[in-house]
């Protein structure tokens, strides 16, 4: 693994022949790269130029007052994406939570480009703003993190899913969640966000559990005959609790096509 730092951005990054495909690994609401660690040591990383990226005010990468809100980050990722694989092979996303509303943005303006968008568990109805719509209960984005910490260290000392994640929220700016958590509510309101994923004229294909996607999600799928991919017993993070199948099948995917 290697590191690059693109226009401020932090992207952990693997190194093979330049004209291969890249798969472009974008986390969710104050994650980090962290989440998509296993996937150096995949089948991946011998065949597909791996991109794991911080986005600005999560992990690594510092904020950008240039670009401050969740649409604007896919403004700027959809540039560096562009100008990394300008003479290069074709592009997949693989994006999870509410930075599949990102991966969708730079779906639409790649559209040329876009091979296959892997959607994780990203948010399709309003139902799935379970976390980051939580900063919008608090006057500060300060009252917000004390409380929010709180709640993910107790989950923490339970579970493993949350450890990875409660690492990668420690690194998080406050005032960055808070700024996903309020821009990103009109793209949620109505199920948007759902219909502008079925919307994508790209392969694609929405990934998730049965143990934490919400009924309205579930339903949201079959009634908009979404291609969808179910692993039972999993939870919100497939990538840390099923990375081996789900990088297997991730491969398989895009060889199909």
């Amino acid at each position: 693994m290697k590191i690059k730092i693109l226009d401020g951005l932090f992207i952990r990054h693997n190194q093979i022949e330049k004209n291969r495909q890249s798969i472009w690994f974008l986390h969710g609401f104050a994650d980090s790269g962290l989440a998509y660690k296993e996937v150096f040591d995949s089948s991946l990383s011998t065949e597909f130029n791996l991109y794991v990226v911080d986005l600005p005010g999560f992990g690594v990468s510092p904020m950008n007052s240039e670009y401050t809100s969740i649409k604007e980050h896919a403004d700027l990722l959809s540039k560096i994406i562009k100008k990394e694989t300008e003479n290069s092979g074709k592009v997949n996303i693989v994006a999870h939570s509410i930075g599949a509303l990102i991966g969708t943005w730079v779906c639409q303006q790649q559209s040329e480009k876009i091979n296959f968008f892997f959607n994780i568990e990203g948010n399709l109805t309003e139902a799935d703003s379970y976390f980051s719509n939580k900063p919008l209960s608090f006057k500060t984005a300060e009252d917000f993190i004390k409380s929010f910490e709180g709640e993910i260290f107790e989950y923490a000392i339970k579970e493993e899913r949350y450890r990875r994640y409660y690492s990668s929220l420690r690194f998080a700016m406050p005032q960055g969640m808070r700024n996903w958590g309020v821009t990103s509510q009109e793209y949620i309101k109505n199920n948007k966000c759902g219909f502008e994923f079925n919307n994508l004229n790209c392969n694609k294909i929405y990934i998730w559990g049965d143990l934490d996607t919400p009924k309205e999600t579930q339903d949201f799928l079959k009634e908009q005959n979404i291609p969808n991919r179910l692993y039972r017993g999993i939870g919100h993070w497939h990538m840390v609790e099923n990375s081996e199948n789900l990088y297997h099948d991730i491969k398989s995917a895009i060889k199909t096509v």
